[in-house]
This record gives structure tokens, C-alpha cells and sequence, in this order.
């Protein structure tokens, strides 16, 4: 601890000289503009991950193959963005149809959220998914599925219910090809249904 002399008190005040304040001040000014650049760029890259480029309402979407229509997607919200790689989201939800070659729907899927990558081929669904394959009568239920449109594969890691006419399966997943044709559900235990 310093002791001031009486040539450092005057009129009951410390006289400090700049000299002596230059390093703390220059300390103090650096800590606060650096802060408030950091703070910058934090708000920035939030801002740039929370608000979309463009957003959509009430928007169905159509995708075909050489003229023939193969599914139609419907969404009350549909937001797009930039970050390093191109992202739509479906925060209120989505509702698929697939068709088959004569336009007749072959399979639905419906999820209270999902996310597409678009630069990755890749799409996730999740909260109440449901998968109705029409052609087999089978109803999946999972909270998590994500299709892989480069492998044309959707699959799940979560648990699943699987009702069709012989019963209701479940299982720790599955994989089918985007079509249903071919479904593989992993883990599968059983509750058969018994007529008297």
C-alpha cells in the first residue's frame, strides 16, 4: 500500500498524475471494447441463425421425376436459411404423400416439426410422427425419423410402434426405403391379435 504525501493532497483530493493512469485506463478501454465486440458478434451469428431468409406460409410443395409426380409436401410454415449451409424448417409441421407411377398415393407421413439439409440430402421429422404405408395397412408411430434422400432410406433409432392387420409390433428402430416397400424393424417384440 502506497502513502501519499502531503504534495499528492490538496484541498482534501488525491492528485493522481496521467502518467500514473494511462495503464489502467488503457486497460479498462481495451476490456470494454473488446466486450462489446464479442457481444457483437455474438448477437450477429444469433441473429443470423434465428431469423430466416425468407419464410413461407400455407406452402405445399411438389417433387417429380422426368414429369411424374412422386410426393407433395403441405406446411402451415416453411422458413429458409442461410448459415453456412442451406436450412428450411417446418416449425408448425409437415404432411407428405408419396404417389406411385399412376398418381395414386401410396404412403403418408405427418410430424409436428422437421428440418431439411438441403446441401446434405437430408431430411428429419420429429414430436408425433406418424407413417401410413396404404398398399400394406401399416400404421408407425416413433418421435424421430430422419430420410437420408441421397440413400433414399428413412430410418429411426427410436422406439416404435408398428400396427397392421395381424397386430401391433414394436421395436428400437427401423429402415425402409423412402417407398415403405421394404421395412426392417429392429429389435421387433410382439402383441398378436386372436380371434375366440
Amino acid at each position: 500500500m502506497k502513502i501519499l504525501n502531503h504534495s499528492e493532497i490538496r484541498n482534501g483530493m488525491i492528485n493522481i498524475t496521467t502518467r500514473k493512469l494511462f495503464p489502467a485506463f488503457g486497460l479498462l478501454f481495451f476490456s470494454i471494447f473488446s466486450c462489446t465486440n464479442d457481444m457483437e458478434k455474438i448477437k450477429s451469428v444469433s441473429k443470423e441463425l434465428k431469423t430466416p431468409e425468407q419464410y413461407l406460409n400455407n406452402t405445399e410443395m411438389i417433387r417429380s421425376d422426368s414429369g411424374v409426380i412422386q410426393m407433395k409436401l403441405v406446411t402451415p410454415r416453411l422458413e429458409r436459411y442461410k448459415t453456412p449451409e442451406s436450412i428450411e424448417k417446418f416449425p408448425k409441421g409437415i404432411q407428405i404423400e408419396f404417389y406411385d407411377l399412376n398418381l395414386k398415393p401410396k404412403a403418408f407421413l405427418r410430424a409436428d416439426w422437421a428440418i431439411n439439409y438441403e446441401d446434405r440430402n437430408q431430411m428429419e421429422a420429429k414430436q408425433n410422427v406418424v407413417i401410413v404405408d396404404y398398399r400394406k395397412g401399416d400404421t408407425i408411430y416413433t418421435e424421430h425419423i430422419t430420410w437420408d434422400q441421397s440413400r433414399k432410406v428413412i430410418y429411426s433409432n427410436e422406439f416404435v410402434k408398428r400396427i397392421n392387420k395381424d397386430g401391433v409390433l414394436y421395436g428400437k428402430g427401423f429402415e425402409a426405403d423412402e417407398t415403405f416397400e421394404n421395412l426392417v424393424l429392429f429389435q421387433p417384440r410382439s402383441t398378436m391379435y386372436i380371434e375366440d
